[in-house]
């Protein structure tokens, strides 16, 4: 599989900060990576495509682009740090993950990227614990202490993440991996919505309210209960 990536607009983008959103549980890590991009209405800047790829188009302000796109801005603010926000409909088979992390590491280096925070939905096991990091690289120690969250020393991150992190360091990249536990069943925006304030920590500049993706979380879960009310509602009426 050869991957391409085409660069669609120079933004003049300085030392960026770059964020990973390709699908997880739950979808978090596609929410929040879309929310910042809504929020801000970032421009796209580039797109990656590959003949493996599912052949669809994403349809952004009456322009065409690849499945995953590469979004820039500019940040607000003498301490506001410029970012790059990957995001993706499309996760990649584990067969395809290193020619992904690979391609994606040739991209950032070539915009000066040194810090790329990966976001990551994974499977809630009991309360705690609920958002975790952990990072690879010489500057990912800095990173992570500004999050202020639990760190994990010990574990496995699977997919593109998991290249990212081990492979990342050797082109010079500080991989920090923030995973947020989240339903593996329904998208579920409270859970990205809980990775907003870290990474309003690590990213200057960076800081979004929560209220629209709780809301979110809420039609979410009301419609379930209705749901399961009208399941329970038809059983009744079947075995009463």
């Amino acid at each position: 599989m050869s991957l391409r990536t085409v660069k669609y607009r120079d933004m003049g983008l300085v030392k960026p900060v770059a964020i990973i959103g390709f699908p997880s549980t739950g979808l978090v890590s596609s929410i929040l990576s879309n929310f910042y991009v809504s929020q801000y209405r970032m421009e796209v800047i580039a797109g990656m495509s590959g003949p493996e790829m599912p052949p669809y188009c994403f349809l952004y302000n009456g322009s065409a682009y690849p499945p995953v796109r590469m979004y820039g801005h500019k940040g607000k603010g003498k301490k506001g740090r410029d970012v790059i926000v990957c995001v993706s409909e499309y996760a990649p088979k584990p067969e395809q993950c290193h020619m992904f992390a690979h391609e994606m590491i040739r991209y950032l280096r070539s915009m000066d990227v040194s810090d790329v925070i990966c976001l990551e939905g994974i499977t809630r096991y009991g309360e705690a614990n609920d958002i975790l990091v952990c990072g690879s690289g010489p500057g990912s120690m800095e990173l992570m202490k500004k999050s202020k969250l639990d760190r994990m020393d010990n574990g496995m991150i699977r997919g593109m993440t998991g290249v990212l992190m081990y492979d990342g360091p050797l082109a010079g990249l500080n991989v920090i991996a923030l995973m947020s536990a989240g339903n593996p069943n329904i998208p579920d925006p409270g859970s990205a919505a809980k990775m907003l304030e870290p990474m309003g920590r690590m990213v200057p500049g960076l800081k979004l309210d929560p209220a629209p993706l709780l809301k979110e979380a809420e039609e979410i879960e009301r419609h379930m209960d209705n749901q399961e009310q009208g399941d329970r509602m038809d059983d009744s009426a079947l075995y009463g």
